[in-house]
């Protein structure tokens, strides 16, 4: 009872916050929208506003979109994490620590292409001034700055004093040899996963749907490691070492998986669990393999976000309430790129996930 008791105001606030969700029929006029422009009028009608105003003067079309909404994002993770109880707080900074590693995988990469990245307005920016990242974890803006001014050995002993460095630290003789950033890249996702799940503590019997999310993010995860290695015709027993564990399928279902000669074979295999069809159909038009991603982002929000916005008051409801806006936010962007790109309103509204 005392649990429930120090999840009332958060949970209240999160279901007011909540209201601020677009609903159908903001989406359907930036579907319906002509062109980019548009599509940022229609948005100043939102909560996005004053994040739009902010960063016009120095940004426009999809770069204004763009920063906009991870402005917001960035801000709601500050407001959940300031109203969770400390009970929780440990498994959603786990959560959100996704951010951090997004930018630094970045980062990395980008020194190792010899690209620069530059540092503005608390987000990454590309070479281009294009936003990429969001600074939402563990990481401040001062931080990033230090970080894009250090090689990436000086990076992974800056980073030493947060749980990221430790886990880069111990492939560095390994990248040292072989310069393949791959190796430091998986550890921070299999980190980044594993983390999560001890960080996910029972208390209440609620935190449930939380735990169920994170399964299906890994399968999602492990699903694509093994149709990238396959488009690349790497062999199925070389990938084990970046299958993370803890998701619903097993290691012997992955290791059947990964064992498949063709794409149309692994969705085959992989049909009891998870209907990757249509994303198959999709592939074969557009030989793209972001098709599976976005079909299993689809079904895995879609499958649970309606525990998320029945459960009582706990982890889990917060949990739900940052994916709601996550997905609205990832709904904008691909609204905004697929205009920039002429996609069909019809095939606009495929990629969309429902969250409301």
């Amino acid at each position: 009872m005392q649990n429930i008791v120090l999840y009332s105001y958060p949970y209240a606030r999160a279901r007011t916050i909540e209201s601020q969700l677009l609903k159908q029929d903001v989406y359907d006029k930036l579907i319906n929208s002509r062109d980019i422009n548009e599509i940022t009028s229609y948005l100043m009608e939102t909560h996005y506003r004053d994040y739009l105003n902010t960063f016009g003067s120095k940004y426009s079309g999809v770069d204004l979109i763009e920063i906009s909404i991870n402005s917001f994002i960035t801000r709601i993770s500050r407001i959940i994490l300031n109203m969770t109880p400390r009970m929780s707080l440990d498994a959603v900074r786990a959560y959100v620590a996704k951010y951090d590693i997004s930018n630094i995988k970045v980062i990395f990469s980008s020194k190792i292409l010899g690209k620069p990245i530059k540092e503005s307005e608390m987000f990454l920016l590309s070479e281009s001034d294009i936003p990429v990242g969001i600074v939402a974890g563990s990481l401040n803006n001062e931080d990033f700055k230090i970080l894009m001014n250090e090689d990436i050995e000086g990076a992974i002993k800056y980073l030493l004093k947060f749980p990221y460095g430790r886990i880069l630290m111990e492939n560095m003789e390994s990248f040292k040899k072989s310069n393949d950033i791959g190796e430091l890249l998986i550890s921070l996702d299999l980190f980044y996963y594993r983390n999560l799940k001890e960080k996910v503590k029972i208390f209440m019997g609620n935190e449930l749907p939380f735990l169920k999310l994170i399964e299906n993010q890994i399968d999602a995860r492990n699903i694509m490691t093994i149709i990238r290695a396959l488009s690349l015709n790497i062999p199925g027993n070389e990938i084990k070492n970046y299958i993370i564990d803890g998701g619903s399928l097993n290691f012997q279902k992955l290791e059947d998986v990964s064992r498949s000669n063709t794409i149309d074979e692994v969705v085959e295999k992989l049909r009891d669990h998870y209907d990757l069809s249509s994303a198959l159909e999709a592939y074969k038009l557009e030989k793209d393999l972001k098709e599976f991603e976005i079909q299993l982002d689809k079904y895995i929000i879609e499958k649970n976000i309606h525990g998320f916005r029945i459960v009582s008051p706990g982890l889990s409801s917060i949990i739900g309430l940052m994916l709601m806006f996550e997905t609205e936010r990832e709904n904008i962007r691909r609204i905004a790129y697929s205009k920039l790109y002429g996609l069909s309103n019809e095939r606009i509204k495929t990629l969309l996930v429902k969250v409301i």
